[in-house]
């Protein structure tokens, strides 16, 4: 493995500049060398290391390419919902316990890079929907690609009497390419909480990350996530209102019991 960066695309700035309306950040980390039902409103985040701008959730659909309670779910689950995180907040210290550790050298460099769609005066509300795609494997190298849908709301401007305009993520293909390595993460239970309390990502460590895997578009993974139907991903047409869509329970979430 020689030294790791993180590679930015830069081309296409007009799909870019779509994908950021819609609440999508596209980068490239690199290290180069049965559904559950959607019911209910997110629990109130109460001591929750989440950033005040995006009051978000995440949902894992379960199924064959993922374990979501084994060390490679715990890996997966951690790192993409760290790097949203990171995002929106605007640095890692966003990510879970490890995060940083557990990602390229220079990743404060894209968190740095991309500014997110929410702000304190237009402030966001939604969930994050993932399932598993497809997988390869290579000895103690993994590539796990998922299927990101979602939707958001996103207040028109600052104060409480402003309106939110809402609508449903475009469906994009997520890739992450990650090394089994010393320790692993822990295996986790399903609870209630929307972040964990503890280490997740043990000595695993990420080599390359593509949150919008669409180029050249439309590739075969972007139109397989196009044309995948769940109970578990809310169908609707895009409003604007008085209030936020409210984001969802997460899901599986994780234990209130420190993973430490």
């Amino acid at each position: 493995m020689g030294e790791e960066v993180i590679v930015v695309k830069r081309a296409h700035r007009g799909p870019v500049a779509a994908l950021a309306a819609a609440g999508i950040a596209m980068v490239v980390v690199c290290g180069c060398g049965g559904s559950p039902a959607v019911t209910g409103d997110a629990v109130p985040r109460v001591n929750e290391h989440v950033p005040a701008d995006l009051d978000i959730t995440f949902r894992w659909l379960p199924g064959p390419v993922l374990d979501l309670f084994g060390p490679e779910g715990t890996f997966v689950r951690a790192y993409v919902e760290s790097f949203e995180l990171a995002d929106a907040g605007r640095s890692t210290t966003w990510g879970y316990h490890g995060f940083v550790a557990a990602s390229p050298s220079n990743i404060d460099s894209m968190i740095a890079a991309y500014p997110p769609d929410v702000s304190a005066d237009r402030p966001g509300v939604g969930t994050a929907i993932f399932t598993g795609l497809r997988r390869l494997d290579d000895g103690d190298w993994t590539r796990i690609v998922l299927c990101r849908h979602g939707f958001r709301s996103v207040r028109d401007g600052p104060g409480n009497g402003s309106s939110w305009t809402s609508r449903t993520d475009a469906p994009r293909p997520v890739e992450i390419d990650f090394r089994r390595v010393g320790a692993g993460p822990p295996k986790v239970k399903s609870g209630t909480k929307r972040t964990p309390d503890g280490e997740v990502f043990g000595d695993w460590h990420t080599t390359r990350v593509d949150f919008a895997a669409i180029y050249p578009t439309p590739t075969a993974d972007q139109n397989a996530c196009a044309a995948m139907v769940s109970s578990g991903v809310p169908q609707r047409a895009p409003a604007h209102g008085g209030q936020p869509w409210p984001s969802l329970t997460p899901s599986p979430g994780w234990s209130a019991t420190s993973l430490l």
